[in-house]
């Protein structure tokens, strides 16, 4: 996946290599998951902030591109004997340092395109760790004797969140190798524990690891972090994701979602990936109201905004979510999911131009040469032959592209469900679950398969896929 971009409001207030502009105590403390207090203190210590002309009490306000250079001691670092979980306590909602495009599982290309349905780790997830420990409801650690790790550890910890908050390749295995390092360190360190599961749970979701390889450890470095802290909501979350990301638990999964809330229930990230796993369903009251509630928490986040539209496209809030995802588009033009899940909703309404467009855009702005073949293949098929030429040339391409390992078994069979051909699509459903394809958790919500709803076939792979029992 591609690094984020910033929109123009993103970058309103700039200065030329000095990044985003932060104004008062409050956004400071948000960007550090920091509360107010803390922050001010560090600005005796060499805090990069500034003042507006008048005096020691003006407002302030910094740059993010300071920020991070002072964190990684590029004009100092946190005081080495301040306790990183000091006084740790909401400051309001949650800060996301960049704009994280969203994972392939979030939202795989519509039919090559059709919807994505693993929407994760967002996006956005992107509301990052709480800083190095759960917050309760009352702004207290939700331990009350929390383990405090050594001065080095704890370092490498929020290196690692920093890392981990860029959503790029290089800085998720980079996020897992400082979590590790803490770790390393630290055995006893749960937050650095929790943070490894959820390094590993989005390299499983950015395409940088294999999920069979990744969920697995992410899965027991979760595991880990509840054993050394029962309290500690990270580690709650990180285990649900994985459960059923990697393993299809979505019973388990949503249990522990539900421990992870009430011991944090300010948690941004936490009612987001809720959401994303329980619109798995079919059943999508609960994901909207934990996709609202993540909104509220985290209301400039572009990866909720983006979940939100195609959770209320599931819903049946069809012109509700074009209108979210296409202001979106105009907002952050270089924001990926928009143009997948509008992809994926004009596919549904069969306005195929507006499905190619949005495909094709797609395709650029992810730099998919892949997806790019198969759009451009499905435009010409179109004009020759209508949909149905449409979905057989693109059908070429995905076998063509499955076969070289670019492709995916389940994307093959959305587009064969399409063309009409039931015994295709279930073959190559058959596939996709042989090999694993995390994508296949979507089967009971995709309408790419309308047309073998009532199969028996189908639905005893829907069921063995995904047991709602």
């Amino acid at each position: 996946m591609r690094a984020e971009h910033l929109t123009a409001s993103d970058a309103e207030g700039d200065r030329e290599g000095s990044g985003r502009r932060l104004n008062g105590w409050k956004e400071i403390g948000a960007f550090f998951q920091k509360n107010e207090r803390t922050v001010k203190r560090w600005e005796q210590r060499g805090l990069p902030v500034h003042r507006l002309p008048g005096g020691a009490n003006t407002a302030v306000f910094a740059f993010t591109g300071e920020l991070e250079a002072w964190l990684k001691g590029g004009r100092g670092t946190a005081p080495a004997h301040e306790s990183p979980l000091e006084e740790l306590q909401p400051s309001g909602a949650p800060a996301e340092p960049k704009m994280p495009q969203p994972p392939r599982a979030w939202y795989r290309r519509p039919a090559a395109a059709a919807a994505a349905l693993a929407m994760v780790v967002a996006l956005a997830l992107a509301v990052g760790f709480g800083a190095l420990g759960p917050i309760g409801d009352n702004g207290r650690e939700a331990t009350a004797a929390r383990h405090q790790p050594s001065a080095e550890a704890a370092q490498l910890y929020l290196s690692g969140i920093y890392h981990w908050n860029t959503r790029t390749a290089e800085g998720l295995k980079q996020s897992r190798d400082e979590f590790s390092r803490a770790i390393a360190l630290d055995p006893a360190y749960a937050a650095a524990h929790a943070g490894l599961g959820n390094a590993y749970n989005l390299l499983a979701q950015y395409g940088v690891m294999k999920p069979g390889e990744a969920y697995p450890q992410a899965r027991a470095a979760a595991e880990k972090a509840i054993a050394l802290d029962p309290g500690l909501a990270d580690g709650y979350s990180a285990l649900a994701f994985a459960l059923f990301y990697g393993f299809k638990d979505l019973r388990r999964s949503e249990t522990l979602f539900q421990q992870a809330l009430a011991l944090d229930p300010k948690s941004g990230r936490t009612f987001h990936w809720y959401a994303l796993v329980m619109m798995h369903t079919g059943k999508f009251d609960e994901p909207l109201r934990a996709i609202t509630r993540a909104q509220e928490l985290d209301p400039q986040s572009h990866a909720v905004r983006a979940n939100r539209g195609l959770i209320l496209f599931y819903a049946g809030r069809t012109d509700e979510a074009i209108a979210v995802l296409n202001d979106l588009t105009q907002s952050a033009p270089g924001f990926l999911a928009p143009h997948y899940y509008l992809a994926t909703i004009y596919l549904d309404q069969q306005r195929y131009d507006d499905y190619l467009r949005e495909s094709l855009k797609a395709a650029e702005v992810e730099g998919n040469a892949a997806l790019k073949a198969e759009i451009e293949a499905g435009a010409a098929g179109y004009r020759a032959g209508g949909a149905k030429g449409l979905f057989a040339a693109m059908l070429a391409v995905q076998k063509s592209e499955l076969a070289a390992g670019r492709e995916t078994a389940f994307n093959v069979a959305r587009t064969a469900a399409l063309l009409g051909d039931r015994d295709a699509a279930l073959a190559s459903l058959e596939q996709s679950f042989a090999g694993g394809e995390p994508d296949l958790l979507g089967i009971r919500i995709d309408r790419s398969f309308r047309s073998l709803r009532e199969d028996a076939r189908f639905q005893k792979l829907a069921d063995t896929v995904l047991d709602l029992r």
